[in-house]
């Protein structure tokens, strides 16, 4: 039944270009304007109510021999309120249900009011998530220096680079401040610090860790059509392993460039993004002797053209995430990723199975994809979207089986408009996996099993 599931998603692919790190807005309809003011101050309110169900299958091991599947439903939760002080001065808060590294919770729970006289008590009739900041920040836009447009945004807040190759934090979100300029109307000038880590307060902590972004990011938009950005990003992790039992201290610090770009010639859009990483590890060496410095020089670049045949926009990428080929010696050649838990590209591969790179959610780290993708409304109410990968790694995984091998991908979701601001949706994908999976099962000689995941979901947005 494996073999012709051929459920699957690609979420709808967005040909939109963040020039900005903070091109990111809630999931809010435009029609919601509930202001509630006093003065000349205007709050807008709003949200969103969200379950999904998802289906697993060999996901984690890839064993043709053994039982890999899991089956729940989940929930989410979105209040958010913008005030609108000025037109220029504007704060926002908005709250997500959860916990600290999960924006859902499970349906179903083991605890609850322990009454009646049902055989099985204790469970159910009770509460269900807390509510957690996702967002909170403070915006300023004004004439700045000289005339010149300028501005600031601090706080809590959704942090992405580029097409998010590199740096994507736009699920939670980082502590973080930016000041902005825009000397013309075409150029823009932002610089950026985010508080990615900090555990001076952590208990029982031997030494404070201590970690920081900085980024500085250009972009240029002579027209609608044509959009080129350039940053160049800074990571500096002092003490990253800060528990008292550990041996060894490190130091990290990695620099990002990022140069990436998008147009459109006669219908057909253009877009490329290159990425060159350079930095190194250094062990402080607090218990023992410190080993070598470990170097970095990974390296990932994405290139795509997308054409509307109506009612179909077509699109063709090409992508390139570089590996590590030799794990004993002091450089690592593989492409750095600083992600959230979110669908990089493909869905079983990347967002729900172990990849090239030995984890889930690691993006284009040790990876290069080819995809073919379409895309188009059915009706007015109803979209469908199918991507297709072919899947490769950059290096072989290991030593164990020696192949790059990763397989094939497709993914297809499916989207109807039930009603105004009321949508449900069934999305997957089903891996045809290589013998690259064969790193991951118990004997190089067995067969690997292929991996698929499937859900679907509604969601009222207010």
């Amino acid at each position: 039944m494996k073999r012709y599931l051929g459920i699957v998603l690609a979420a709808m692919f967005v040909f939109g270009f963040a020039a900005s790190a903070f091109a990111i807005h809630a999931e809010i309809p435009s029609e919601t304007q509930a202001a509630v003011a006093k003065g000349t101050t205007q709050i807008t309110l709003g949200g969103a109510i969200r379950v999904r169900g998802e289906l697993q299958q060999n996901t984690s091991d890839f064993y043709d021999d053994a039982q890999d599947n899991k089956a729940y439903y989940d929930q989410r939760v979105r209040l958010r309120l913008q005030a609108d002080v000025t037109k220029n001065t504007t704060g926002v808060i908005h709250l997500e249900s959860g916990d600290l590294n999960k924006s859902d919770y499970t349906w179903g729970t083991e605890t609850g009011e322990n009454k009646g006289s049902y055989a099985y008590k204790g469970n159910g009739n009770g509460k269900q998530g807390n509510l957690y900041i996702l967002e909170a920040w403070i915006q300023h836009k004004g004439s700045g220096l000289f005339g010149t447009p300028a501005g600031f945004k601090i706080g809590h807040m959704p942090v992405k680079l580029g097409y998010g190759l590199f740096y994507d934090h736009s699920k939670f979100g980082d502590d973080a401040m930016s000041f902005f300029m825009d000397p013309t109307k075409e150029f823009h000038i932002e610089l950026l610090h985010a508080k990615v880590k900090d555990a001076a307060a952590t208990p029982g902590a031997y030494v404070n860790s201590d970690g920081n972004l900085y980024t500085l990011i250009l972009a240029y938009a002579p027209n609608k059509d044509t959009k080129i950005s350039f940053d160049t990003t800074y990571i500096d992790n002092q003490n990253a392993n800060n528990s008292i039992l550990a041996t060894l201290r490190s130091d990290s610090h990695l620099w990002n460039f990022g140069l990436r770009g998008e147009t459109k010639v006669n219908g057909l859009g253009i877009k490329a993004d290159i990425e060159l990483q350079s930095g190194k590890t250094t062990d402080n060496g607090t218990f023992a002797a410190p080993t070598a410095d470990i170097k970095y020089r990974g390296y990932a670049y994405l290139v795509g053209l997308n054409y509307k045949i109506d009612p179909v926009m077509l699109s063709l990428d090409y992508a390139y995430g570089s590996g590590d080929d030799n794990a004993t010696d002091t450089k690592n050649k593989a492409f750095q990723t600083i992600l959230s838990s979110l669908q990089n590209y493909t869905y079983a591969y990347d967002y729900r199975a172990t990849t090239a790179q030995g984890a889930s959610g690691t993006g284009l780290a040790n990876t290069w994809y080819v995809k073919l993708g379409g895309n188009a409304d059915i009706t007015k109410d109803l979209n469908a979207d199918l991507n297709i990968y072919y899947l490769r790694a950059a290096k072989k995984y290991s030593t164990k089986y020696d192949s790059k091998k990763i397989g094939t991908e497709v993914d297809a979701k499916l989207t109807y408009k039930i009603d105004r601001n009321l949508v449900y949706w069934v999305e997957g994908g089903y891996l045809f996996a290589g013998d690259l999976y064969k790193n991951f099962t118990t004997s190089a000689t067995k067969n690997v099993d292929d991996a698929y995941a499937v859900r679907h979901g509604i969601e009222l947005s207010f």
